[in-house]
């Protein structure tokens, strides 16, 4: 289990060694975190996903799909960052996720 706040620069990630995702993160006491992500090349799709235990993703703690810089309310005590590299591998990979003060 990681806490807030969270980060990964590399690797880029890669067709083959998608998808990113990243560990289970405590929200406790948050009620918001703010997204920034940079990547270029090929195709990325981001995606929060939520969990009520830290263990299994919750369906129905779903999330709309990230927007760099923007904040989303927090719905479930976990949240973990996806992303799938669907066409080429990106040249780029930069994700922080922050609490909002």
């Amino acid at each position: 289990m990681a806490q807030l706040p969270w980060g990964q620069t590399a690797p880029v990630v890669t067709v083959a060694g998608s998808p990113l995702v990243s560990p289970w993160l405590d929200c406790s006491g948050h009620s918001q975190v703010v997204p920034w992500f940079a990547f270029a090349g090929g195709t990325s799709v981001h995606s929060i996903e939520g969990s009520f235990d830290g263990v299994n993703v919750d369906a129905d703690a779903s999330y709309a799909a990230p927007t760099s810089g923007t904040p989303f309310t927090v719905l479930s005590p976990f949240i973990r960052w996806k992303t799938v590299q669907t066409v080429a591998d990106a040249t780029k990979s930069k994700i922080y996720l922050r609490a909002r003060p």
